[in-house]
């Protein structure tokens, strides 16, 4: 509410005069309000005409900027806190009545004081700063040091693991308010469950303020004497530690007065001239009566993180683009320190990355790339493998209906995937994905091949993939708001719809679906097929490619794409489709008909007969990433076959050291390589040449007409070498063999590439100037 609208109460003073506390506080018979003041946002001083004494007033917030506040919360602190002799301020009376002012509110007692900003403490003398901050610390160890017998709250004193507990409501907090990845604050959540601080005698579980710093100390108007702790919105039980970690917090965090900037807590020791850092921590551990003073760092990276989230929160209510600046510069902050405790390894990996650095060799690949890599490694091995042939029976055995369900088993690992960060890899957008380069997550793509369930429990699983490039790139912002934002959280699925039964899809003059502008609207009408996650009913809408002009003068200008809602009674899903008899349920494919469907114009997607230009972009990254996943398949494939190699024994030999198949072997593992750098390669010239330049698409091209084929002759071999069990579903070479062969079709057939590469590769022969050079062009040697 506002300072007007106090003013203005004509029932405040009605109130203020029913209560006998607040009269015998103020010693008159009758108050008579003379003037009120703002002192902060949502408090208020008020002066009396007949008494010098001033009271301030508490206000709910009208809209929640600060999580869990409360001033119900505020007001049974301050009486408990004040019963024990704790500095704090006087309350008076509480009030539930909304009449009054709209809102509840509580007064307590105004008290004259001093708060100290760092403007001011820079004018003052080292021996005054010192008395300062060795008050603050001995005050903030007597609250942690309050028995909470003394407060009423003694039956919650068997609390554990708190700080699992925070880490969760940090984690919960800040998504709930992302409106941009942060990949700094991401790692902090990832980090800080992976290495929770060892119990200390001292990091009690106690009443805690929940957001101690210097500003919330009133001081006496002329001694070094501390007259109350202010603003206790964010009061909880807590470990004694994090409080002492927010007052120490700007130690680290890189300052600015507007003349100097100076990171971590040496520049505040210059420009502020406060205290020693370690004086201060001593000053608190002398005041608990130990010399142990343990290391906080820990607990001061979670001070951080939260005042990170809390100007990400601003952000998202205001959209006020400072509070974002504001919440990156202090993760950013909050990770330098992770990175001084863990010598710039905070996950472990240089040592791994070194062991694999023919893996990495010279890449232009960041560590934090690596990180993910290794993270998603582990989660594999612990986490997907155990389950993936539960879920694969569980999928064989399911009826092929028109609607099929969700599995369990995968639904819970994406949520845990989600937690861990472990999410939209691909999306290098770093509004919307981690920022990856598309080199980086090539690799990423590769090692979730391994696994058939990976892609999809990452959120990096076709057609979403596609289709989320598809929002951001083009989407209007309702569009992004209805459709892109649960399908980044994976709330929903989605399908894409271009194929049709009858014709060549890749021949824009065959397309028979039409998109027929109406009234308001569109009408579309016709059949799509082999269109993937349609049974899916989780399916909340799809992306359709269509006709939506007759003139076929310039045949790339003749189609749109729109987005349409499901269910929709006109929209039929006639029958699943397998590939070679697998149905790949939940997801599958389907044979979809249109009759009549009228789609509202707002979900047109981009300009009309804009289809083509936009499915260019899509289907580039689309078939790069079935091509890598692919290859991480096929890996597996080679794998399981030379375990099968050291186990198989033929004619007194193991096949391992039969000298036709290490031949075949030596032949297959050269293929392999060749597939993975040309997937590399398109992988670079997409982040250094771009999506539109023209070696780009053709080095994308060279890997849809290669890789498909070459990894499925590589399958071919190690169905070979497993005999019988090889083509049974015993193994998972059967599925890897059929979706190699699908996809020399899917995304534009292999011989479409082909005759694209002859083109470019005679293309760049005529204008190879060697050609002309003496003795090089039909030389007879």
């Amino acid at each position: 509410m506002s300072l007007q609208e106090v003013e203005k109460s004509h029932l405040l003073g009605n109130y203020l005069n029913s209560s006998s506390s607040l009269l015998v506080f103020l010693g008159v018979n009758d108050a008579q309000i003379e003037e009120v003041q703002q002192l902060a946002q949502f408090i208020y001083k008020l002066s009396f005409k007949n008494t010098n004494k001033k009271i301030v007033l508490h206000t709910k917030q009208t809209e929640n900027l600060v999580a869990g506040h409360s001033i119900e919360k505020d007001f049974v602190i301050a009486q408990k806190l004040s019963a024990v002799n704790f500095p704090v301020t006087k309350t008076l009376f509480y009030c539930a009545d909304q009449s009054i002012l709209g809102v509840p509110f509580y007064a307590t007692e105004f008290i004259e004081g001093r708060l100290f900003s760092d403007q001011i403490l820079i004018g003052m003398t080292p021996e005054e700063k010192r008395v300062i901050y060795q008050e603050v610390a001995k005050t903030l160890a007597h609250l942690h040091s309050i028995s909470l017998n003394y407060l009423g709250l003694s039956q919650l004193e068997s609390q554990t693991s708190h700080y699992q507990i925070v880490n969760k409501k940090l984690y919960n907090t800040y998504k709930l308010n992302e409106t941009k990845i942060s990949t700094n604050i991401e790692d902090l959540l990832y980090w800080l469950p992976l290495n929770l601080p060892e119990q200390s005698e001292l990091d009690n579980l106690c009443l805690v303020h929940g957001d101690f710093s210097l500003s919330k100390v009133l001081f006496h108007p002329t001694e070094p004497r501390i007259l109350a702790i202010l603003d206790w919105q964010k009061a909880q039980l807590g470990n004694a530690f994090t409080d002492l970690a927010s007052l120490l917090a700007p130690y680290y965090i890189p300052y600015s007065n507007g003349r100097h900037n100076i990171d971590g807590w040496q520049g505040v020791e210059r420009l502020v001239g406060a205290p020693n850092l370690q004086d201060v921590i001593k000053s608190y551990f002398n005041a608990r009566s130990t010399q142990n003073c343990p290391d906080i760092r820990y607990q001061i990276i979670m001070a951080i993180l939260r005042k990170s989230i809390d100007q990400q929160i601003l952000f998202k209510q205001t959209k006020d683009i400072k509070y974002l600046n504001n919440s990156e510069f202090l993760s950013k902050a909050g990770y330098e320190i992770v990175l001084n405790l863990t010598d710039g390894d905070p996950f472990g990996i240089k040592m791994r990355a070194a062991n694999d650095s023919s893996l990495w060799s010279k890449w232009p690949v960041t560590d934090r790339c690596k990180s993910y890599y290794y993270r998603i490694k582990d989660f594999l091995k612990e986490e997907v493998f155990p389950i993936e042939k539960v879920v694969l029976d569980k999928s064989r055995i399911m009826p092929t209906t028109t609607q099929n369900k969700g599995l369990p088993e995968i639904e819970a690992l994406q949520r845990k995937a989600k937690s861990l960060g472990l999410w939209n890899l691909f999306i290098s957008d770093p509004m919307y994905g981690k920022g990856l380069t598309n080199l980086e997550y090539v690799f990423l793509s590769e090692l979730m091949g391994l696994s058939y369930l990976a892609h999809e429990i990452f959120n990096c699983f076709a057609p979403e993939t596609g289709n989320i490039k598809l929002l951001i790139g083009y989407g209007t912002p309702y569009q992004k708001e209805k459709y892109l934002k649960p399908l980044i959280e994976g709330e929903c699925k989605s399908y894409f719809a271009m194929t049709e039964k009858n014709v060549s899809s890749s021949d824009p003059n065959n397309f028979k679906f039409t998109i027929t502008p109406t009234e308001g609207g569109y009408i579309i009408n016709g059949s799509k097929w082999f269109v993937s996650s349609a049974p899916d009913e989780r399916v909340k809408f799809g992306i359709i490619m269509g006709k939506s002009s007759q003139d076929m003068s310039n045949p790339m200008e003749s189609q749109s794409m729109i987005i349409v809602d499901l269910p929709n009674p006109k929209i039929k899903i006639l029958r699943q489709v397998g590939v070679f008899s697998y149905y790949d349920v939940p997801h599958s494919y389907a044979e979809v008909e249109y009759d009549n469907v009228f789609v509202p114009k707002e979900n047109l997607l981009g300009e009309l007969g804009g289809a083509f230009k936009m499915a260019q972009g899509r289907l580039l990254g689309g078939r790069l990433h079935h091509c890598v996943r692919q290859i991480g398949l096929t890996r597996r494939c080679l794998d399981l076959m030379m375990s099968r190699a050291e186990q198989r024994v033929i004619f007194k030999q193991k096949l391992k050291d039969n000298a036709a198949f290490q031949e075949r072997l030596g032949q297959v593992e050269i293929a392999f390589q060749n597939c993975r750098l040309l997937s590399l390669n398109a992988g670079l010239l997409l982040d250094s040449a771009g999506s539109k330049h023209l070696h780009t698409f053709m080095a994308v091209s060279q890997c849809k007409a290669h890789i498909p084929k070459a990894c499925q002759k590589m399958i071919d071999q190690c169905i070979q070498a497993f005999g019988a069990e090889g083509v049974t579903e015993d193994q998972p070479l059967a599925i890897s063999f059929r979706f190699a062969r699908a996809i020399r079709f899917m995304d534009g057939p292999c011989e479409v590439h082909l005759r694209q590469i002859a083109r470019f590769a005679y293309g760049n022969h005529l204008f190879n100037d060697l050609n002309n050079a003496q003795g090089y062009g039909l030389a007879k040697l």
